[in-house]
């Protein structure tokens, strides 16, 4: 499904101001606040005024705040995700810990809907037409960073996993046909962000997996894909969507490089009939 007000906004974003990147920012996250509140409820949960909400649906192209409202509701609104939510919730209500993996189930389903889909193509073209792939993710976002840049070596055999105290100085020998995939969640490692300004400056093409169009590293980034990992900056939300995103890379990734006879011997030595 495609949602134009997101990409307005996103096209928009760069020369907004800080306020307004705010609001921006809060329906990138969180459409559904903006299809069930009024302009004034809206300003009041994201900290602007409703002024700032309604100059900011003009600076996108809306004639109103009702006219966003409208897009939105008639794109995301959908409340039979809310329904399976409930009647899942209340089949485990004697097993409280299951609860966590309810939500999980909802961000992903969220995920789904909101995915931008031509930026994961872009990234999935260039990520097979690399000729060295460095992947970066700094404190938690180390862990993502290894598994991917991991099983990725397997599918591809170019893969490496940048570590800061090692590969200081690894941008300087990185073929010119090379890219950096880098995790940057929130809070955004400031090495990251210097990693990436200094790939930039050598020509080497970025792709972010970030958890905000507003954050930091999207300045220096040639493809950002944004997961929506809650409304609430946790540690462990992150986890089950980024892996579950990863997943589906791969998955294409491999289908593509196998269709053309170039998946790594690595990956098939792992694979094996009759192993489960």
């Amino acid at each position: 499904m495609k949602y134009y007000y997101a990409d307005k906004t996103k096209e928009k974003l760069p020369f907004l101001t800080k306020g307004l990147k705010k609001v921006a920012n809060h329906l990138l996250e969180d459409p559904m606040v903006f299809a069930t509140h009024p302009a004034k409820k809206v300003g009041s949960i994201i900290g602007v005024s409703e002024t700032m909400v309604i100059r900011f649906c003009n600076q996108i192209g809306y004639s109103g705040y009702s006219d966003l409202q409208k897009e939105v509701r008639e794109n995301l609104l959908n409340l039979s995700r809310d329904a399976y939510h409930q009647s899942e919730t209340d089949s485990v209500e004697s097993k409280k810990y299951l609860h966590s993996m309810l939500d999980d189930i909802s961000l992903l389903k969220q995920n789904i809907d909101r995915i931008d889909e031509e930026s994961m193509e872009e990234a999935i073209e260039l990520i097979i037409d690399s000729e060295k792939i460095l992947v970066v993710g700094y404190y938690h976002s180390f862990s993502f960073a290894h598994w991917f840049s991991y099983n990725l070596n397997l599918v591809k055999g170019n893969a490496d996993l940048y570590r800061p105290e090692n590969d200081a100085d690894l941008l300087d020998f990185l073929p010119e046909n090379s890219c950096l995939i880098i995790f940057s969640f929130y809070r955004y490692a400031l090495d990251t962000i210097r990693i990436a300004e200094a790939a930039k400056n050598k020509g080497i093409k970025i792709v972010a997996i970030t958890d905000s169009w507003a954050s930091p590293i999207t300045e220096y980034a040639d493809i950002v894909i944004s997961l929506f990992t809650s409304d609430q900056k946790t540690l462990l939300n992150k986890g089950p969507v980024t892996i579950s995103f990863m997943n589906s890379m791969l998955f294409e990734i491999i289908k593509r490089m196998e269709g053309h006879g170039k998946i790594q011997p690595t990956y098939k030595y792992f694979i094996k009939d009759g192993e489960n």
